[in-house]
C-alpha cells in the first residue's frame, strides 16, 4: 500500500476453526493508522489455511485458538491485517464460515468495511499435506498413491474457489480480492543426493499444478492471483538459505514431521509472502 494510504491495523489476531475464528478473539477492534486527508485507511482481511495463519512462525499469536496455529509472523500480521487464517482450512470451510456469519458478528463487520482481502487456500482441498508426508516416508507406493489423489481432486477445486469468492464478495462487497499460490518446497541441484532431487521433482511439480489451478480459478472468478514461486526460488528445502521448515536428521531420512514442517519460516513469511501480497494489493 502507498504510505499515504496506510492499512488500518487491527490490535488482535482472530483464531479458531474457521467458523469460530471469524468470531473469536476479535478484541477491542481496529486501531486506526493515520490516513491521508480525504482518503480513509485501507482495511485488510486475510482468509485461508495454515499458510495464511502463519503456522511455522516463531511467535505464536496470543489470541489464536490452539487448532488454528496462527503466528505474529504471518504475512497478514506483518501487513497489519485481520488474520482469519486457520490450520486445515479449505475453500469449502472458508465459504461455510462466511455464509454462517450473522451481520452483527465482529468479523462480518470487519469484512463489510474491508478494502482488501487475500486468501491462501487450496492445498488442503486436494491433499498436498498427505503427499508431503507420504513422499518423505520412504514408501514409494504411498507417495505415488498420494500424488494420484491430488490429481484426482484438482478438477473440483476451481468451482469450489469460485463459489468461495462469491461468498467473500457478499461479505466484503468493496474489497479488492487476491488469491495466493504456494511455494515450491524443495530446491534441487547437482550437489543434492539423487533421492532428494527426485523428491523435489515430485513435490515441486505438484505445487506447480496446484498453483496453475488456483490461478485459473482466480481468473474465472475475476480476482487477482499472487504467485510466490519466484520469491521462494533458491530458498526451498535443501538450499543454503531455506525459507521452508523441514526437520530431519539427514537429507535422506524421513523428517520428524513436526507441525511446522513444510510451512514457511519467518523469512518465508516476511520476504516471500509479505512482499508478494503487498505488491499485489498495492493500489
Amino acid at each position: 500500500m502507498h504510505a499515504a494510504n496506510p492499512r488500518r491495523r487491527y490490535s488482535r489476531v482472530l483464531g479458531g476453526a474457521f467458523a469460530v475464528a471469524l468470531v473469536a478473539g476479535f478484541g477491542t477492534g481496529p486501531a486506526e493508522a493515520n490516513p491521508a486527508p480525504g482518503k480513509p485507511a485501507d482495511v485488510y482481511v486475510a482468509l485461508g489455511d495454515s499458510y495464511a495463519a502463519g503456522t511455522g512462525g516463531s511467535s505464536p499469536a496470543p489470541a489464536s485458538l490452539p487448532d488454528c496455529h496462527q503466528s505474529l509472523d504471518s504475512y497478514p500480521a506483518l501487513l497489519g491485517g485481520l488474520n482469519l487464517g486457520c490450520f486445515g482450512a479449505t475453500s469449502l470451510s472458508v465459504k461455510t464460515g462466511l455464509d454462517n456469519l450473522a451481520p452483527t458478528d465482529p468479523a462480518a463487520i470487519a469484512l463489510g468495511s474491508a478494502t482488501e482481502v487475500s486468501v491462501t487456500v487450496g492445498g488442503n482441498d486436494v491433499g498436498t499435506g498427505a503427499v508431503a508426508v507420504a513422499c518423505t516416508s520412504g514408501d514409494a507406493l504411498a507417495c505415488a498413491s498420494a500424488v494420484q489423489n491430488v490429481g484426482a481432486a484438482l478438477p473440483a477445486l476451481p468451482g469450489n474457489i469460485v463459489a468461495m469468492v462469491q461468498s467473500i464478495r457478499q461479505k466484503a462487497p468493496n474489497a479488492e480480492i487476491a488469491l495466493t499460490g504456494y511455494p515450491r518446497l524443495f530446491t534441487a541441484g547437482p550437489e543434492a543426493p539423487p533421492a532428494q532431487n527426485q523428491l523435489a521433482t515430485t513435490l515441486n511439480g505438484m505445487a506447480d499444478q496446484l498453483n496453475a489451478t488456483i490461478a485459473g480459478a482466480a481468473s474465472a472468478a475475476g480476482v487477482g492471483y499472487v504467485s510466490v514461486t519466484e520469491r521462494f526460488t533458491g530458498h526451498g528445502i535443501g538450499s543454503n538459505n531455506p525459507w521452508i521448515h523441514y526437520t530431519q536428521p539427514s537429507p535422506l531420512d524421513p523428517p520428524a514431521l513436526a507441525l511446522e514442517n513444510f510451512h514457511p519460516n519467518d523469512a518465508g513469511y516476511s520476504q516471500g509472502y509479505r512482499t508478494a501480497v503487498n505488491s499485489a494489493l498495492r493500489k
